[in-house]
């Protein structure tokens, strides 16, 4: 017994006693304890190293204490105390992977990181402890419920699949891979967060096409340039609106080679570590690996779903394609095929010219202001609740924070960071910070954007952006109010946890909702005959749409079910993208350097398809009955969002909808033309 497990032990025992009011003479009972994180304690970096690494020797000694058990583990008291444990560390955690994402000190942002890769070495060795392992494996489960029962399953399953059943020196090797996987997905992600590059504009006559209020927001600088930076609210716009073909396909090489050429030799190493990881834990590649606990269960099934979307896009794609052809050949007669940079420029125009739908007039009624409230609003009338601005620190003067109640009861607290700045995440997500376990600690999230500022005009696909991941953050809300960690919150297979939030984008597409905050400078409504055109034009593109979102998923399958060193990126992706899609690579890219979901989601990008499929069919019962049925709502806020991972994803499904899922209402909608005839 070494000198450090000796103290790491007394630590714990002590620890134990002072919480329970004890003298350390008493006989301790094992430690029950929720970290809790206060962003007013952590608002340097030297704050937040010292917290996270006073928690690592906490998490320590309670680890110790865990694996020094000898007697009979129960769940009131051992597996009460290993969930607790697992807990705070995903609390610390998160918080300080979260803030490395986004908070405007570069000092703490590397802080956060440092802390992330510390805590997650707890992380791994506890999922390769025999000594937790057995101990659970020995809970008697006969009088549990199932909701317990189905935790402790799922607990079991991870540490297999962690590698739990190798021996010392396999465990050796799973440790120092996963620390290796953790600190270069950190890389690559920092590379692409901090290469935001910027197109110089002689002229404002070169932004032609572009609304006013664009342009006025890019003045010439003091050598009479204007700047136009790779982040979302500059690129989309230009790509959409400036008629200057040049100037797009410009801004269209800047925008793919973020994350170049840095992210070569990280995805490299990533894949390789994977690889190696996969191969130690009895699995041929990383996708069988990480798809083992999902619903589609293989990267085999995984590979047909793709394939089966595949036919069902094609001949929709075609049409779709050649429209924008024909409308290109009207301004270029010579045209030979549509490029990748002129795609959303054509679409555009079709959609104006063909259903009469302007997005210069749409983009005009929704503010970001207007948009946050009126998701809010929309929120609190179909699920019943309440929310209230939380006065709480926050990490920068533009972040908002509100309470979620329902009645008295506060349900969750978040956070909206939703616009862009130096060093912040540049894409779209909801960040956790606590995961809510019942009687113990509420859910809090942040919804993290890059959006225009207050009465600023927001894009239409921004606004159906902010529904997505709100989606996400109401069914952490909802979720996070189980007993035990893993079942809490959004704890449920990986390729159903987008299916809420998609399916919440559907209520922009009901007038009576959007008509509540579609506003315009002037305070007129939009138009119902408009928004009726937006719908009509609304799955023009689907086919194109749907067949690059398979073209990702397969890139992603694709460099982690084989051997990394038969991986050559441009050529796969060059190869995935002709196979998938009718536009040519553009030459001198490499876009998989910013595919930031190479590292999070790794092979599984095919998630976002599948959830799609289930999302679809979720929808029917609203469809059904009316798109503001708050007795629909309610069913489905308690038996699918609310119930978060305490029962298979598939049973909850069923459970809502009454009857077996079906991919058959997305697979009619995919074979649909979305073509005004």
């Amino acid at each position: 017994m070494t000198n450090r497990f000796v103290a790491l032990l007394f630590c714990a025992v002590l620890i134990t006693a002072c919480e329970q009011g004890e003298t350390p003479d008493a006989t301790p009972e094992l430690t029950v304890r929720y970290a809790a994180v206060e962003l007013a304690d952590i608002s340097t970096a030297a704050a937040l190293t010292a917290r996270c690494e006073e928690e690592e020797m906490t998490f320590r000694a309670h680890f110790a204490e865990l694996e020094a058990h000898t007697g009979t583990p129960t769940i009131d008291s051992y597996y009460q105390s290993l969930d607790s444990l697992f807990s705070s560390i995903d609390t610390v955690s998160s918080t300080a992977q979260s803030l490395a994402g986004i908070h405007p000190d570069e000092a703490l942002r590397e802080a956060g990181d440092a802390c992330s890769q510390l805590l997650s070495k707890v992380t791994t060795d506890m999922n390769l402890s025999r000594s937790l392992y057995d101990a659970v494996s020995r809970l008697n489960v006969d009088d549990a419920d199932d909701v317990t029962r189905f935790s402790i399953d799922k607990l079991l399953l991870s540490f297999r699949l962690a590698g739990v059943d190798l021996d010392d020196a396999g465990r050796e090797r799973v440790r120092e891979l996963n620390d290796n996987i953790v600190a270069i997905g950190q890389d690559f992600d920092r590379n692409i967060r901090d290469d935001v590059r910027y197109l110089e504009v002689d002229s404002a006559d070169d932004l032609a096409g572009l609304p006013d209020d664009y342009i006025a927001a890019h003045q010439p600088n003091e050598d009479g340039k204007i700047l136009i930076s790779t982040r979302y609210p500059d690129v989309f716009p230009l790509f959409e609106y400036a008629e200057n073909d040049d100037l797009r396909k410009e801004m269209a090489m800047l925008y793919n080679l973020r994350g170049y050429p840095k992210n070569d030799e990280q995805l490299r190493l990533l894949l390789e570590a994977r690889y190696e990881l996969a191969q130690l834990i009895g699995f041929d590649n990383y996708a069988d690996l990480i798809t083992a606990d999902k619903m589609s269960g293989s990267a085999g099934r995984v590979a047909e779903f793709i394939e089966e979307l595949k036919g069902y896009t094609g001949e929709v794609q075609d049409r779709e394609y050649e429209v924008l052809l024909a409308r290109l050949r009207q301004d270029d007669p010579d045209a030979e095929r549509v490029e990748s940079w002129q795609r959303s420029f054509v679409v555009s125009k079709v959609r104006r010219e063909q259903y009469k739908v302007d997005s210069k007039v749409t983009r005009q009624y929704f503010s970001y202001n207007n948009s946050r409230d009126g998701i809010l609003l929309l929120v609190q009338e179909l699920f019943g609740v309440r929310v209230e601005p939380w006065e709480t620190d926050t990490w920068h003067e533009d972040v908002e924070a509100f309470e979620l109640y329902d009645g008295d009861k506060v349900l969750g607290r978040f956070y909206l960071d939703m616009h862009p700045r130096e060093g912040k995440y540049q894409h779209a997500a909801m960040m956790p910070f606590v995961n809510g376990i019942e009687g113990q600690q509420l859910p809090v999230a942040g919804l993290i954007c890059n959006f225009p500022r207050g009465d600023e005009p927001m894009q239409f696909s921004q606004v159906v952006t902010f529904l997505h991941e709100f989606g996400h953050l109401i069914h952490w809300q909802f979720a996070g109010h189980h007993q035990w960690s893993n079942v809490s919150g959004i704890t449920t297979e990986w390729d159903f946890v987008e299916a809420p939030s998609q399916m919440l984008q559907e209520w922009i597409w009901d007038y009576d909702t959007v008509s509540q905050f579609a506003l315009n400078a002037s305070g007129e409504v939009l138009p119902k005959d408009l928004h009726g055109r937006m719908v009509d034009a609304r799955d023009f593109g689907i086919g194109m749409g749907t067949r690059a979102q398979l073209s990702y998923a397969a890139l992603s399958l694709s460099m982690y079910n084989r051997d990394p060193a038969d991986v050559d990126f441009d050529a796969m992706a060059a190869e995935i993208t002709r196979e998938f899609t009718r536009f040519e690579p553009l030459q001198g890219t490499h876009f998989w350097a910013a595919f930031g979901h190479l590292n999070g989601y790794s092979a599984i990008y095919y998630t976002y398809q599948w959830s799609l499929a289930i999302a679809t069919d979720m929808f029917t019962p609203f469809k059904e009955n009316g798109l503001r049925n708050v007795e629909v709502a309610g069913a489905y806020r308690d038996k699918v969002l609310a119930a978060g991972g305490s029962r298979p994803a598939e049973e909850l499904v069923t459970d809502f909808l009454g009857r077996e899922i079906s991919f058959e209402p997305y697979a009619d909608r995919l074979r649909g033309t979305g073509l005004q005839e």
